[in-house]
C-alpha cells in the first residue's frame, strides 16, 4: 500500500535549519517577556466554537476549523490565542492581583488561502496585560518589542499605529451599530474602502467628508497628527483619543521604539479591539509580522467584570521570514556547533570530551570513523555548518589532549581537555 507523504494543503513539515531557528526565535521572546515579569500560560488547542464566534470578526469566523466532537459539542481549533487567555483569566485568575501579566507560545489554525507567510497552521507568541488601563501598560508592549527585536538583531522595522476608538466614536455618533462597525473595520483592514463607504452611505447622519478626511491622515510625526486633526471638527471623545495617541507615539519615539507610522485609516481584522491598535511591518515582506492592541470589553463580554486589557501576538514563521530576508538568520544561532570525531572506540573518554564541550555551551555531535574515512567526515562537518572539529585518536588519548580545527578560520592545534572551555578563543 502506498501512502501520500505530502502534508495536508496549507500545513507543512518544518525542518532544520528553519525549525531550529524558530526555536531560537521563541526562546529569545520568552527570555525577554520573563524579564518584564510575565508568566507563561498554555491554553488548549481545541475550544468551544462560541468562544471565538462571539467577537473574532467576519474573516476569522469564516476561516475557523469547526467540527462536532464525539459528545456533539461544536468546537474549533483555536484561530488565535487571546480569547483563550481571557477565558482562562475569568475561570482561574480573577482573584490574582492586577495587572495579570501572562505570555504564551502556541500554534493556531485558520482555513485561509496558503501563500508565503500565511499557512493554515501557524505559530504565535504573545503577551496579555489584563487589568490595567494606564498609559504605561500600553507603552510596555512597545518596550518589550523594542528589546525583543534588539535581541534578534532586527532594527529595520516599523510600527503602524492607530486608535480604533476614533472611528468607533464617529460611527456611534452616526448611529452605526456595533456589528456593522465591525464589518466596516473589516473592509478597512482589507483595504476595501469603497465597501466601507457604501455601508456608511446607508446612514443619513454619516459625515462621509469627515470620514474621508480622517482616514487620509498618515504621518510619522506626532506633532503633525495634532495639527492635521485639530480643524476637522471631531467630537470631544475622538479628540481625547487623538491626544492620547499623540502622547504614546511621542513617548515611543523618545524611547527608540522603531519607526512609528500613525495611520488613522489602519484597522485590524479582530473585532474585539476598542482602542489602541498596531502592527509590525518590515521591508520586503507584504504581511505584518505581529500586531495587537487594547480590548477593554472582552473580559466583560465573556461574563467577567469590566476589565481593561491589552496585548499583542507575533508570528513565529513571519519573524523568521523577516530575519531571513534581511540576512540576519546566520547571527541567531545560540550554539557554536562542534563535531567530535573519534578514531578509537574508547566511549568513556569520548563522553568525557563531549560532556566537557556541552557543559561549555557547544552543540556537540559525536561521530566514530576510521582513518580511511576521516576525509569524508570532515567534508560532512564543513557541509553541515560546523564551526569546529575536535579529533580524538590514539595519540590524543595517551596525551589527554585533543586536536582541534576551526573550519571558519582554518586554525588548527592541540588543546588540553581543561582548555576546551576556551575553545571560542581559537
Amino acid at each position: 500500500m502506498t501512502f501520500k507523504v505530502e502534508p495536508v494543503r496549507g500545513f507543512r513539515d518544518i525542518l532544520p535549519p528553519e525549525s531550529e531557528l524558530m526555536r531560537i526565535i521563541t526562546k529569545k521572546f520568552v527570555d525577554v517577556v520573563r524579564s518584564y515579569g510575565y508568566s507563561e500560560v498554555i491554553p488548549p488547542t481545541v475550544e468551544l466554537f462560541e468562544l471565538f464566534a462571539t467577537k473574532s470578526g467576519p474573516e476569522i469566523s469564516r476561516s475557523m476549523y469547526v467540527f462536532r466532537d464525539k459528545a456533539g459539542r461544536e468546537v474549533c481549533l483555536r484561530p488565535e490565542l487571546t480569547a483563550s487567555v481571557v477565558r482562562m483569566y475569568i475561570r482561574s485568575m480573577l482573584a490574582e492581583p492586577k495587572p495579570v501579566k501572562v505570555f504564551y507560545v502556541g500554534n493556531a489554525f485558520r482555513y485561509e488561502e496558503p501563500q508565503l507567510g500565511r499557512y493554515r497552521e501557524f505559530y504565535q507568541m504573545g503577551v496579555e496585560l489584563i487589568g490595567d488601563s494606564s498609559l504605561y501598560s500600553d507603552l510596555e508592549l512597545f518596550l518589550i518589542l523594542r528589546d525583543y527585536y534588539k535581541s534578534l538583531g532586527l532594527s529595520e522595522y516599523s510600527i503602524k499605529i492607530n486608535d480604533v476608538g476614533i472611528l468607533r466614536t464617529l460611527f456611534t455618533l452616526w448611529g452605526v451599530g456595533e456589528e456593522v462597525q465591525d464589518l466596516i473595520l473589516h473592509y478597512m483592514d482589507k483595504k476595501l474602502y469603497d465597501e466601507a463607504v457604501k455601508i456608511l452611505r446607508g446612514y443619513s447622519s454619516a459625515d462621509l467628508k469627515l470620514f474621508d478626511e480622517v482616514t487620509k491622515v498618515r504621518t510619522e510625526n506626532p506633532e503633525e497628527l495634532l495639527e492635521t486633526t485639530k480643524t476637522l471638527g471631531m467630537p470631544e471623545e475622538a479628540i481625547s483619543r487623538i491626544k492620547k495617541l499623540y502622547e504614546i507615539t511621542s513617548l515611543m519615539k523618545a524611547l527608540n521604539v522603531g519607526n512609528v507610522i500613525i495611520d488613522l485609516s489602519f484597522a485590524r481584522g479582530l473585532a474585539y479591539y476598542t482602542g489602541l491598535i498596531f502592527e509590525v511591518i518590515v521591508p520586503n515582506l507584504n504581511v505584518s509580522i505581529g500586531g495587537g492592541g487594547r480590548y477593554d470589553n472582552l473580559v466583560e463580554l465573556y461574563g467577567g467584570p469590566p476589565t481593561p486589557s491589552t496585548g499583542f501576538a507575533l508570528g513565529v514563521e513571519r519573524t523568521y521570514l523577516a530575519l531571513k530576508n534581511l540576512g540576519l538568520t546566520d547571527k541567531l544561532s545560540s550554539f557554536d556547533k562542534v563535531m567530535l570525531i573519534s578514531l578509537i572506540d574508547d566511549y568513556v573518554y569520548v563522553d568525557i570530551i563531549a560532556s566537557t564541550l556541552r557543559n561549555a555551551g557547544y552543540a556537540t555531535s559525536v561521530r566514530f570513523t576510521s582513518k580511511g574515512k576521516l576525509g569524508d567526515v570532515l567534508g560532512l562537518a564543513s557541509k553541515k555548518g560546523y564551526k569546529y572539529v575536535v579529533l580524538i585518536g590514539e595519540k590524543e588519548l595517551k596525551s589527554s589532549k585533543v586536536t582541534v580545527k576551526n573550519l571558519i578560520t582554518k586554525w588548527q592545534g592541540e588543546l588540553d581537555v581543561s582548555e576546551l572551555s576556551r575553545l571560542g578563543e581559537h
